[in-house]
């Protein structure tokens, strides 16, 4: 069974990568940014006409959007790779939690600052959101520092998607180095998911060193 995976390089797209290869899924890429005006964006358009990536065709055809659903769904249908506490287990409720306060809270930031034009015409104004969206992402960063408890991974001892979600998240603004700082706790939960060999890999093919 094979899946197609619409995406492009650094963005969204690259924790579906990572858990379909740690799931050693069959897959095939197909480049579809969002960014620039091509080939591409009219692919990515087609498939899913708010522009966003990741787009997961199944093997039967049916269309996924929204990266939360999809590890959901993939840690769901290749339970043996282990990378979602089952329902019912200790863990689980904390799991969705942050998998949703990442998908619900973080990516409504990156609507804001990557086409600011959307929310508000008027390009004066456009400064102003992009800070506000900024300072809105370091607070939510913030508060999940705060909230979660000591561990080796976000939800205990063994990585999840989640892991792999804030891990990809960490990459984007406000960057790595004001994450280092601020954000020691999950910092040190990033840098033991990258060092999983098949997140490392997929991680060196989508962001530069930081």
């Amino acid at each position: 069974m094979t899946f197609t995976l619409y995406g492009a390089e650094g963005t969204g797209s690259t924790c579906v990568e990572a858990v379909l290869d740690i799931a050693e899924a069959d897959y095939h890429f197909v480049p579809a940014s969002p960014f620039e005006a091509g080939e591409e964006f009219e692919r990515l358009k087609s498939i899913n006409p708010l522009l966003q990536v990741p787009a997961l065709e199944l093997p039967n055809g049916t269309l996924m959007t929204e990266s939360a659903a999809i590890l959901i769904y993939l840690s769901e249908i290749y339970p043996e790779a282990n990378l979602a506490p089952k329902p019912g287990a200790k863990g689980r409720a904390t799991f969705l939690r942050w998998l949703t306060f990442l998908a619900a809270n973080f990516y409504s930031t990156y609507a804001i600052s990557d086409r600011p034009g959307r929310f508000y015409e008027d390009p004066a104004g456009h400064d102003m959101l992009v800070k506000g969206a900024l300072a809105r992402r370091r607070a939510l960063w913030q508060l999940m520092e705060a909230q979660i408890k000591p561990a080796k991974f976000i939800v205990g001892d063994t990585m999840t998607v989640l892991d792999i979600y804030a891990a990809m998240m960490s990459h984007w603004s406000p960057g790595r180095d004001w994450f280092r700082t601020n954000c020691p706790s999950l910092n040190a939960i990033v840098e033991r998911t990258e060092a999983h060999p098949v997140v490392a890999r997929v991680f060196a093919r989508n962001f530069q060193q930081n």
